[in-house]
């Protein structure tokens, strides 16, 4: 219980930093941006540099915002909240420079504890595929069977996944375990990577 209760916080700081992110941080820069584009308006055709320099700064602080949009997407995105992980999963899958097929298959919102370490799982296993797995495709599978919430990430890549290197793929195992649920990486060398866990889907 008390291994839940650290998870249940460290979600929900989780949550915080992504509403600082979006409300706070992201607001300012979208002011600034348009902000710098009024300035930019007033400033005599004539005065080239200051325009490109103006011109500089705005195209920067567009790219902050950008990136800062990256970061809290990669925390938990908006459309999680309000739509829950159907859209919120069809999103990673397009925004994935390897080629992603969907298979879900759950009705309704789940809490939202799991949905957002089901959201955790694919958005690691996916950003992993990106960075190591020299894959084509990769597949992701949701269903619920029984009271369990099942979700597998599988590659055809090269596979040698080691489980144990890398803070993201431990913290995720030790938060559905602390859920109740189960977590294993399947990934013999040359044939790809398989990540399954089973979460209940209501405690």
């Amino acid at each position: 219980m008390a291994t839940a209760r650290v998870v249940a916080a460290s979600d929900e700081t989780r949550r915080q930093i992504e509403r600082d992110l979006h409300d706070g941080a992201g607001q300012r820069l979208i002011e600034i941006g348009h902000a710098l584009r009024a300035v930019e308006s007033l400033v005599p055709e004539d005065l080239t540099e200051l325009r490109e320099r103006l011109q500089h700064i705005g195209e920067g602080t567009a790219l902050a915002i950008k990136e800062l949009r990256e970061l809290s997407h990669g925390i938990h995105p908006a459309i999680l909240s309000k739509g829950g992980l159907e859209p919120a999963l069809t999103m990673l899958a397009h925004r994935s420079v390897v080629p992603v097929e969907l298979d879900m298959a759950v009705d309704g919102r789940l809490p939202e504890r799991v949905e957002a370490i089901v959201y955790d799982i694919v958005f690691e296993a996916l950003t992993n595929v990106a960075k190591h797995a020299r894959a084509s495709l990769a597949c992701v599978e949701l269903h619920m069977k029984g009271t369990e919430v099942r979700v597998a990430v599988r590659d055809d890549g090269i596979g040698g996944a080691d489980p144990t290197d890398g803070a993201g793929l431990i913290g995720l195992s030790d938060r559905i375990q602390a859920l109740g649920g189960t977590f294993e990486i399947d990934s013999p060398a040359g044939h790809g990577t398989l990540l399954t866990a089973a979460i209940p889907s209501r405690r």
